[in-house]
Protein backbone atom coordinates (compact mmCIF):
# COMPACT_ATOMS: atom_id res chain seq x y z
CA UNK A 1 0.00 0.00 0.00
CA UNK A 2 1.24 3.28 -1.08
CA UNK A 3 0.91 6.68 0.87
CA UNK A 4 1.16 10.33 -0.04
CA UNK A 5 3.00 11.96 1.86
CA UNK A 6 4.21 16.04 2.23
CA UNK A 7 7.16 17.24 3.52
CA UNK A 8 7.77 21.25 4.20
CA UNK A 9 10.29 22.30 2.63
CA UNK A 10 11.47 26.12 3.77
CA UNK A 11 8.20 27.61 1.91
CA UNK A 12 7.69 25.01 -0.58
CA UNK A 13 6.86 21.40 -0.34
CA UNK A 14 7.82 18.16 -1.76
CA UNK A 15 4.88 15.06 -2.30
CA UNK A 16 5.99 11.71 -2.47
CA UNK A 17 5.27 8.25 -2.20
CA UNK A 18 5.76 6.17 0.37
CA UNK A 19 5.75 2.68 1.25
CA UNK A 20 3.87 1.85 3.97
CA UNK A 21 3.12 -2.07 3.70
CA UNK A 22 5.25 -3.05 0.42
CA UNK A 23 8.72 -4.25 1.40
CA UNK A 24 11.33 -1.50 -0.41
CA UNK A 25 14.39 -1.06 -1.21
CA UNK A 26 15.97 0.74 1.65
CA UNK A 27 19.48 1.66 -0.15
CA UNK A 28 18.80 5.74 -1.28
CA UNK A 29 22.94 5.55 -2.39
CA UNK A 30 25.76 3.84 -4.23
CA UNK A 31 23.28 3.53 -7.73
CA UNK A 32 24.91 5.10 -10.60
CA UNK A 33 23.92 7.25 -13.44
CA UNK A 34 26.60 9.24 -16.25
CA UNK A 35 24.90 12.61 -16.03
CA UNK A 36 22.35 14.36 -15.26
CA UNK A 37 20.39 18.15 -16.95
CA UNK A 38 18.90 20.32 -14.65
CA UNK A 39 16.80 23.65 -14.93
CA UNK A 40 17.95 25.83 -12.22
CA UNK A 41 15.62 29.00 -11.29
CA UNK A 42 15.99 31.70 -8.89
CA UNK A 43 13.57 32.80 -6.20
CA UNK A 44 14.18 36.84 -6.85
CA UNK A 45 14.79 36.79 -10.38
CA UNK A 46 12.28 35.22 -11.44
CA UNK A 47 13.80 35.59 -15.56
CA UNK A 48 16.73 33.91 -14.45
CA UNK A 49 16.02 30.33 -16.17
CA UNK A 50 20.14 27.76 -16.59
CA UNK A 51 20.17 24.52 -17.88
CA UNK A 52 23.17 22.64 -16.99
CA UNK A 53 24.43 19.20 -16.93
CA UNK A 54 26.21 17.65 -14.30
CA UNK A 55 28.32 14.47 -13.48
CA UNK A 56 28.37 12.78 -9.90
CA UNK A 57 30.25 14.01 -7.37
CA UNK A 58 31.61 16.74 -10.31
CA UNK A 59 31.09 20.87 -9.71
CA UNK A 60 29.39 22.00 -12.10
CA UNK A 61 28.90 26.10 -12.75
CA UNK A 62 25.45 27.01 -12.54
CA UNK A 63 25.51 30.05 -16.01
CA UNK A 64 27.62 33.05 -15.09
CA UNK A 65 27.27 32.85 -11.62
CA UNK A 66 28.96 32.59 -8.31
CA UNK A 67 26.67 29.68 -8.10
CA UNK A 68 28.14 25.61 -8.49
CA UNK A 69 26.37 22.54 -7.47
CA UNK A 70 27.33 18.94 -6.89
CA UNK A 71 24.91 16.11 -7.33
CA UNK A 72 25.54 14.36 -4.14
CA UNK A 73 23.26 11.24 -4.50
CA UNK A 74 21.05 9.61 -7.12
CA UNK A 75 17.93 7.63 -6.05
CA UNK A 76 15.74 5.65 -9.11
CA UNK A 77 12.62 5.38 -7.25
CA UNK A 78 12.11 8.44 -4.33
CA UNK A 79 10.15 7.65 -1.76
CA UNK A 80 10.29 8.82 1.90
CA UNK A 81 9.63 6.21 4.75
CA UNK A 82 6.69 7.51 7.15
CA UNK A 83 7.61 7.03 10.47
CA UNK A 84 11.74 7.84 10.00
CA UNK A 85 11.53 10.38 7.10
CA UNK A 86 14.40 9.06 5.21
CA UNK A 87 14.68 8.62 2.17
CA UNK A 88 14.55 5.29 0.39
CA UNK A 89 14.34 3.73 -3.34
CA UNK A 90 10.92 1.50 -3.47
CA UNK A 91 13.50 -0.22 -6.70
CA UNK A 92 16.44 -0.05 -8.91
CA UNK A 93 13.92 1.23 -11.76
CA UNK A 94 14.06 4.83 -12.50
CA UNK A 95 10.01 4.90 -11.71
CA UNK A 96 10.94 8.11 -9.67
CA UNK A 97 14.23 9.61 -10.10
CA UNK A 98 15.73 12.24 -8.20
CA UNK A 99 18.53 13.79 -7.56
CA UNK A 100 20.08 15.18 -3.93
CA UNK A 101 22.29 18.35 -5.13
CA UNK A 102 24.61 20.57 -2.85
CA UNK A 103 24.53 24.38 -3.71
CA UNK A 104 27.70 26.35 -3.02
CA UNK A 105 28.39 29.84 -3.46
CA UNK A 106 31.67 30.78 -3.92
CA UNK A 107 32.78 27.79 -2.82
CA UNK A 108 31.52 27.67 0.47
CA UNK A 109 27.97 24.82 0.95
CA UNK A 110 24.92 26.73 1.19
CA UNK A 111 22.04 24.72 1.33
CA UNK A 112 20.91 21.07 -0.29
CA UNK A 113 17.63 19.93 -2.23
CA UNK A 114 16.26 17.51 -3.94
CA UNK A 115 15.48 17.77 -7.98
CA UNK A 116 13.12 15.29 -9.22
CA UNK A 117 11.56 14.24 -12.87
CA UNK A 118 8.23 14.23 -11.92
CA UNK A 119 7.71 17.21 -9.68
CA UNK A 120 8.17 21.18 -10.08
CA UNK A 121 10.90 22.88 -8.69
CA UNK A 122 10.92 23.36 -4.94
CA UNK A 123 13.43 25.70 -3.44
CA UNK A 124 14.69 25.21 -0.46
CA UNK A 125 14.56 27.03 2.98
CA UNK A 126 18.09 28.80 2.54
CA UNK A 127 18.13 28.53 -0.95
CA UNK A 128 17.60 30.69 -3.67
CA UNK A 129 18.28 28.45 -6.26
CA UNK A 130 15.82 25.54 -7.44
CA UNK A 131 16.39 22.34 -9.65
CA UNK A 132 14.36 20.34 -11.94
CA UNK A 133 15.25 17.22 -13.55
CA UNK A 134 14.87 17.66 -17.36
CA UNK A 135 17.26 14.75 -18.46
CA UNK A 136 19.13 11.33 -17.32
CA UNK A 137 21.43 9.40 -19.02
CA UNK A 138 22.37 6.14 -16.84
CA UNK A 139 23.88 3.11 -17.92
CA UNK A 140 22.57 0.56 -19.79
CA UNK A 141 19.07 2.13 -19.97
CA UNK A 142 17.74 4.99 -22.55
CA UNK A 143 17.83 8.36 -21.65
CA UNK A 144 15.13 9.61 -19.32
CA UNK A 145 13.29 13.34 -20.91
CA UNK A 146 11.26 14.90 -19.06
CA UNK A 147 8.05 15.97 -20.85
CA UNK A 148 8.04 19.17 -20.40
CA UNK A 149 11.44 19.49 -22.74
CA UNK A 150 9.49 17.48 -25.78
CA UNK A 151 8.54 19.39 -28.69
CA UNK A 152 4.54 19.81 -28.95
CA UNK A 153 3.29 17.17 -31.53
CA UNK A 154 2.70 18.37 -34.81
CA UNK A 155 -1.36 19.19 -35.54
CA UNK A 156 -2.90 17.33 -37.70
CA UNK A 157 -2.95 17.86 -41.23
CA UNK A 158 -5.86 19.76 -42.63
CA UNK A 159 -7.54 18.39 -46.08
CA UNK A 160 -7.18 20.25 -49.03
CA UNK A 161 -9.64 22.51 -50.13
CA UNK A 162 -11.54 20.85 -52.88
CA UNK A 163 -10.80 23.53 -55.90
CA UNK A 164 -13.97 25.29 -57.18
CA UNK A 165 -14.81 24.44 -60.53
CA UNK A 166 -16.31 26.65 -62.85
CA UNK A 167 -20.45 26.31 -63.43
Amino acid sequence: MMRRLVVMVGTGCLVAWAASAAPAVKKAAGYSFKNVTVEIRHRVFHDFLERDTGRPGVLTQVGDTDYKFKVLEYVPDFAMELKSGKVISRSTEPNNPAFHIQILLKGKPQDTTWAMLKMPPHFARKSLLAFKVMRIELPAHAPIVNPDTLPPAPEPARPAAAPKGKP
